[in-house]
């Protein structure tokens, strides 16, 4: 078993104390776990910073300190349409331990508007990731809430600028638009921490599980019920060494995201046409996608975060290769994130997508998640230069490639 994030959340970055004694923490924790045997992809931290932060230049200050420390990743937090400063338990902060440099942003002015400062945090750092967060209760809001509308075309507008300032659009992978996502996810860039301490969670890899487990049954119902059966021996072995690990270190553990992430030759589309007639994306798609996520949220573990199926076409590549070949499209990925976990995940859309277009596809995955009530979010990569049907050219180890969708 892989594990793909152990993701620690603090109360502010700007608190070199917090920052070290997690990444001191990361490191005991990866120590702790390939002791035990597991691969440790990554840890990572995350926080919330938007009501704190004030100017980019504090923000880009940040990038020398976690580099220092050796912090891999960093999530600067989500922004939320009612809420551009967000309350919550930072505004508590009177109730939270004090190390001695929290308090040198107290007296500051906080921006007016710190939707401008996203595109420049991504595109001017290496290791930050950030959302916006279009939590929307009734779809009503998105029919007649001018607020929500203009937030919507704002995340579309920073989508964009992302795309055109950095190689091939590649800074996108680091921002998403969230819509009902709780807090304390391990996996990024859907992270936020909103707790009352620091905390700490872990996202697994598993998309190989599920590829064993279902290329060796009979049919989809055996290969569900040796899946359960497999992934709560791996969770509760986990479990126990993370509850260890919190207990000697009076830091929460919140659970698991049991999402199986695919990363490398680890396709979760290779892994569910185990259970298909054909290809992913033909008949039968969604009623493997919906019996997989149904089997992954009735785990007997902690669950966090989606805790579903994650479907990231730049990610995956199996479901890259099933896109080049037509085997799917935006609208077959917006019907599966009916019944699965994350939404629409870093898909290549042409470079010219006007706003107008990208605000669309936002404000449909919106009322997806109002209607039926689940966290879901957007990762859309806008190419610059290139048009639907063209293959990307990313050179990075987190990403295949594939060729740009229609929009």
């Amino acid at each position: 078993m892989k594990i793909r994030t152990i993701t620690t959340g603090i109360p502010s970055p700007f608190s070199h104390d917090y920052l070290q004694r997690a990444a001191e923490f990361n490191a005991t924790c990866r120590t702790r776990f390939e002791a035990n045997g597991y691969e440790v992809q990554s840890t990572r931290i995350s926080t919330q910073i938007w009501n704190d932060a004030p100017d980019i230049e504090d923000i880009l200050a940040l990038e020398t300190q976690t580099k220092a420390l050796g912090i891999e990743f960093l999530s600067l937090g989500t922004i939320f349409p009612d809420e551009p400063h967000p309350v919550g338990a930072l505004s508590k902060r009177a109730e939270l331990p004090k190390p001695h440099s929290v308090g040198a942003l107290s007296t500051r002015a906080i921006p007016p508007n710190p939707l401008e400062h996203i595109a420049d945090a991504i595109a001017q750092s290496e290791t930050f990731f950030a959302s916006i967060s279009i939590d929307i209760k009734d779809v009503n809001d998105l029919l007649i809430g001018i607020r929500v509308s203009k937030f919507l075309e704002s995340t579309a507008n920073i989508i964009q600028q992302i795309a055109r300032n950095t190689e091939n659009g590649y800074g996108n992978l680091r921002f998403a638009a969230l819509m009902n996502c709780p807090p304390n996810t391990p996996f990024f860039p859907a992270a936020y921490w909103q707790a009352d301490s620091m905390n700490f969670g872990i996202g697994w890899q598993a998309a190989d599980l599920v590829y064993e487990t279902f290329a060796n049954a009979p049919n989809l119902n055996t290969a569900l019920q040796h899946l359960k059966t497999r992934m709560e021996k791996e969770g509760q072995q986990i479990v126990a060494i993370a509850q260890t690990l919190a207990h000697e270190h009076d830091i929460p553990f919140i659970g698991i995201d049991v999402s199986p992430a695919p990363m490398g030759d680890e396709s979760i589309a290779y892994a569910l046409e185990q259970q298909l007639p054909g290809h992913f994306g033909e008949r039968g798609t969604l009623t493997v996608c919906a019996n997989l996520t149904r089997t992954l949220r009735a785990l007997k573990l902690p669950l966090c975060g989606y805790s579903g199926l994650m479907l990231p076409v730049l990610e995956d590549i199996g479901l890259g290769q099933r896109s080049q070949e037509g085997c799917f499209n935006l609208d077959s990925l917006l019907l599966y994130s009916a019944v699965c976990g994350t939404g629409l995940d870093t898909i290549p859309i042409p470079g010219d997508a006007t706003p107008s277009q990208i605000t669309a596809i936002l404000t449909d995955v919106a009322v997806l998640s109002s209607r039926l009530s689940k966290p879901l979010s957007v990762r859309l990569f806008p190419v610059p230069g290139l048009n639907a049907g063209e293959m990307t050219r990313f050179q990075s180890p987190y990403l295949t490639n594939t060729t740009v969708m229609s929009i």
